[in-house]
């Protein structure tokens, strides 16, 4: 299994066993894996983006993706767009180590201030993300196909991420 193959499977595992209950069974159930767009964005990373995977065992347990911040927010300058444990995996550091590599390579490149989505009623997301000092600073509603409206995702930002790093 690549790296592609390893960082779906953790997303949908981490999507279905955070959002059952939370999102419709229904949109969770037709998740399927982007093999191939995961491949080619992982070859297209620039020098401010980032994949950094976490491992146990010698197998891909979680991961975060991101680089600049992609909506031209004025107050950040990079964002996490993307970071997942799976569940077996969570409390023991990995996702704490995943922020740290992300925070220290935005500096290296210039981005000093972090945003980080997600989904309002992810109560396990959000503690983790106050933990490490991030403050709720804006809200989006959440586009996902066949999930429908309603749905609204909260933007945790870091003025400073020197503490992170």
């Amino acid at each position: 299994m690549d790296d592609a193959e390893a960082i779906e499977r953790v997303r949908i595992a981490t999507w279905h066993a955070t959002y059952r209950g939370q999102l419709p069974d229904a949109a969770l159930d037709a998740m399927s894996p982007h093999i191939e767009q995961r491949r080619q964005r992982l070859r297209d990373l620039g020098g401010a983006e980032f994949c950094f995977v976490a491992e146990a065992d010698g197998r891909v347990v979680g991961f975060a993706v991101g680089g600049p911040e992609r909506g031209h927010d004025p107050d950040y300058q990079g964002e996490v767009g993307a970071i997942y444990v799976l569940p077996e995996h969570q409390r023991k550091g990995l996702g704490r180590e995943l922020i740290r590599e992300s925070a220290r390579h935005l500096a290296r490149n210039g981005m000093t201030t972090l945003l980080i989505w997600v989904l309002r009623e992810n109560g396990i997301g959000r503690g983790f993300y106050e933990r490490l000092g991030g403050r709720a600073v804006r809200e989006k509603p959440l586009l996902m196909p066949g999930l429908g409206e309603g749905y609204v995702e909260v933007g945790y930002g870091w003025l400073d991420t020197a503490a992170l790093r």
